[in-house]
């Protein structure tokens, strides 16, 4: 069965409701909770009263940020969450989203990274990505990154992941943990980073060879699998002698979910049979050409599992094509593939020639009509809100 889009509709900026002074952030990954509620998790996000002097298709954003103005008025925080009291997608536009709030009534950092800010010259923050909910424990992946500010005549960041680890939440999840693994990786290369090192699950620094282990947790599936959570991550690798960003897969019994040692991941296919492995290092590549983000869900219309990520574009010796514009879907029969090639569902608007359209994955936790409806975000740089498409399949 061959998977067609009937079509894919605009339908506007999500989160922009809130009391908690956000005014932009991007990330956007969703995770269902035992109530019907739904939890976000977000990246860097901006604080303040309002975005004085600021036009998307006039300034570059990084420009405006370092601008004396929001020097003064705004301050960004490397990550926030907010919950959502409903699973209809076209109210995100309005509904209120309740931030957890810090003593002043704003949206709080709820993952504080060890590391000074702008050491050695980087910006170096913890970013929340997907996550399950397990018996009312919430487990939220996160990567650890160093980074140089965008170049502001391409603008294109210089992003280093070097580790990704898990943070816990009780009921109500007020409060979030950094969980500690059983069983250390080894250290990151860099020492500034060691600062991290307590709460680092997976080292995800590039070898000599070019490859790294998976930053494992840049998608989950919602849905234990035969008494397994299955669990995605997003690498740098070298293929046919070019550099490659794909994805491998984790999985691990849901009870152990807090013991790094019981994880195992798929090395290889014997037809449609998965080998696993239990060295991360050795996991298999399932595909490329997705940025970092993305998302995975089992389909019940379809009767498929979906993928869906921001094109990272066409990578040529000096330059980037058709960079971070498009989202694309791949699908599968098994969760561990093998997967489709990649559908083109919908190519996102730019406010300027240098805008980047990235943070694309499906929601279907707001699906309709058993996923022949379903819902996208992506994040377009520079205006800077989670913005919502619904996708029809034929």
């Amino acid at each position: 069965m061959t998977v067609k889009v009937k079509r894919a509709e605009y339908i506007g900026p999500c989160f922009t409701n809130n009391d908690a002074h956000v005014l932009g952030h991007d990330g956007a990954y969703s995770i269902p909770l035992d109530d019907n509620r739904v939890l976000w998790t977000f990246g860097d996000t901006l604080i303040g009263e309002e975005r004085k002097y600021y036009d998307p298709e006039e300034i570059l954003i990084d420009e405006w940020l370092g601008s004396d103005w929001a020097k003064d008025n705004i301050v960004m925080t490397a990550n926030s969450v907010c919950i959502v009291n409903t699973q209809k997608a076209e109210e995100l536009l309005n509904t209120k989203c309740f931030y957890v709030l810090d003593s002043n009534h704003k949206a709080k950092e709820i993952i504080p990274s060890a590391l000074p800010a702008n050491r050695a010259g980087r910006y170096r923050p913890i970013w929340p990505m997907d996550g399950i909910c397990l018996d009312r424990k919430l487990y939220i992946f996160s990567i650890m990154v160093d980074c140089a500010p965008p170049n502001l005549e391409s603008n294109i960041p210089d992003i280093n992941v070097f580790g990704a680890g898990i943070v816990r939440s009780f009921y109500p999840y007020n409060e979030f943990e950094k969980l500690k693994p059983v069983v250390y990786p080894d250290l990151p290369k860099d020492p500034v980073n060691h600062a991290e090192y307590p709460y680092l699950w997976w080292n995800c620094d590039l070898d000599e060879k070019f490859d790294q282990v998976a930053a494992f947790g840049t998608a989950v599936l919602k849905e234990v699998v035969d008494g397994y959570v299955y669990i995605f991550g997003s690498k740098m690798q070298m293929k046919d002698k070019k550099i490659v960003h794909g994805v491998s897969l984790a999985r691990v019994k849901a009870e152990k979910i807090e013991d790094i040692t019981r994880y195992e991941y798929l090395k290889e296919l014997k037809g449609s049979e998965p080998i696993w492995t239990k060295n991360p290092k050795e996991a298999m590549l399932l595909f490329d050409g997705n940025a970092n983000e993305l998302s995975v869900s089992y389909n019940k219309y379809l009767g498929k599992y979906l993928t869906f990520y921001s094109y990272i574009g066409d990578i040529h010796e000096n330059r980037i094509s058709r960079f971070l514009e498009e989202i694309h879907m791949r699908y599968a029969d098994n969760i561990w593939g093998p997967w489709s090639n990649p559908i083109t569902v919908y190519k996102c608007y730019k406010s300027r020639p240098d805008d980047t359209c990235y943070a694309a994955k499906e929601h279907p936790e707001f699906s309709r009509e058993n996923g022949k409806i379903t819902y996208l975000t992506y994040v377009s740089h520079q205006r800077y809100w989670p913005e919502l498409v619904r996708l029809e399949f034929e």
